[in-house]
């Protein structure tokens, strides 16, 4: 038999195999995270008809080798691990891996059966474990009860329950303006043009129950002095007389360019206990108040606190994926926790982990040990929020795949039809 019909034949399969791998490509051409494979080829082994003679001395040269070639195989089929372009899609849950590195998931919550992927088309499930769409868990570092990430790699958690605990307030910044021109005569509660102003802050307590504090400015200098003193106290808690500020009152001594130039006590303490009948268990209040930014011109009266720390018990409202890979959530109150972060791990050789489907490797021995890390540290790249990477596949390099793997197709095919034609002539050569 003719060598040529099986060399041609190794090459048919060789080709089949190549033209697999390129309509697999273009199938997947819109398919999120999905990396391009290319074959090539190789001679399997020649045949040596004769040997190599090396030169005579004074005498011939020397000779080449004669030998013939048996047909191809597959050299190798590899994996191109370059980064797709980015879709926006706004999506939340949606991530991409701008730079190296692989997503890790797995079908048990504790992590225990890794696969990588590039697909971060990420869900939240009905009991709040973020996975991908084929119900594999996303894995990485939750909040431990006193704020910090654990230490072992499990599923992510983003649980609708989960509630914000309440703060209670316990530093207040005040700014604005006491009227320079209030009549220290004047009888208090006569208003903003009488001998005091009243100023109401909202504040919460240890349970998130939320409390009016009206704090009263009094001028009590007598006004022959160009420096003008206000004795500042409590008012009401809640419309009920019920606290003190360090014990007693505080007296702000201002002077004529209007500034605040000493107080009676460093610090000025606002301090409430349960006296007010309606804390309802709550803990008592020692609250620091800043007034270094109040001024004292001939104006209205507007001084108020700008700032109060403190706040209610919040449920969950939304989250997000920083581009780190910690996990957002802002709550009802508007208190803001990060309380889980994406893990992401790369491998020495990419190319050498094997394809599992739905998006997914797993690691081989030749793909080396996955080495664990967080986006945008050393070796990984950042997260794009909002975005997915689309397939990697170039179209235009795989359709002029195509043609030469069809016209090498072709031209073996002829390989077999001629040499099937002189096989005949020989038959034909008995008659």
């Amino acid at each position: 038999m003719m060598r040529s019909m099986f060399s041609a034949v190794s090459s048919l399969k060789a080709h089949q195999l190549r033209m697999d791998v390129i309509g697999n490509n273009i199938a997947n051409v819109n398919t999120v995270g999905f990396k391009s494979s290319r074959v090539t080829f190789q001679e399997v082994f020649n045949q040596t008809l004769k040997g190599a003679g090396r030169p005579q001395e004074g005498g011939r040269g020397g000779t080449n080798p004669q030998q013939v070639g048996l047909g191809i195989s597959v050299s190798s089929m590899d994996t191109f691990h370059t980064r797709g372009s980015a879709e926006r899609t706004d999506k939340n849950t949606d991530v991409m891996i701008n730079g190296d590195g692989f997503f890790m998931v797995s079908d048990s919550k504790d992590g225990a059966n890794k696969n990588y992927t590039r697909a971060g088309n990420f869900y939240v499930d009905t009991t709040g474990n973020l996975v991908t769409a084929n119900g594999y868990h996303v894995l990485g570092y939750n909040m431990d009860e006193d704020g910090k990430f654990t230490d072992e790699l499990g599923g992510i958690q983003i649980s609708k329950s989960v509630s914000s605990e309440p703060k209670a307030t316990d530093k207040v910044a005040f700014d604005g303006n006491i009227n320079s021109d209030i009549d220290p005569a004047t009888t208090a509660g006569a208003g903003n043009d009488g001998g005091t102003f009243n100023s109401t802050m909202k504040v919460f307590d240890s349970l998130g129950n939320e409390h009016d504090i009206e704090l009263q400015f009094e001028r009590i200098d007598d006004g022959s002095s160009s420096t003008r003193s206000f004795e500042v106290s409590v008012a009401s808690v809640n419309g009920e007389t019920t606290a003190t500020i360090g014990g007693g009152p505080i007296t702000l001594d201002f002077d004529e360019a209007g500034k605040l130039t000493a107080t009676s006590d460093d610090e000025l303490n606002l301090k409430i206990d349960d006296g007010a009948g309606s804390f309802e268990g709550a803990a008592a209040l020692d609250i620091n108040i800043d007034l270094s930014d109040i001024t004292n011109y001939a104006a209205e009266s507007d001084a108020t606190a700008s700032v109060i720390n403190g706040y209610s018990s919040g449920k969950l409202e939304e989250y997000a994926i920083s581009p780190v890979g910690e996990v957002e959530a802002v709550f009802s109150n508007g208190d803001v926790k990060i309380i889980g972060k994406i893990a992401l791990a790369n491998f020495n050789n990419p190319a050498g982990l094997e394809k599992t489907g739905s998006n997914m490797y797993r690691q081989t021995s030749n793909s080396g040990q996955p080495q664990f890390g967080h986006a945008g540290m050393g070796g990984f790249g950042e997260l794009n929020p909002g975005n997915l990477e689309m397939s990697n596949v170039d179209l235009s390099r795989e359709f002029t795949d195509m043609i030469t793997t069809q016209r090498g197709f072709q031209a073996n095919s002829r390989v077999i039809t001629t040499s099937d034609e002189m096989l005949q002539e020989l038959v034909n050569m008995k008659r």
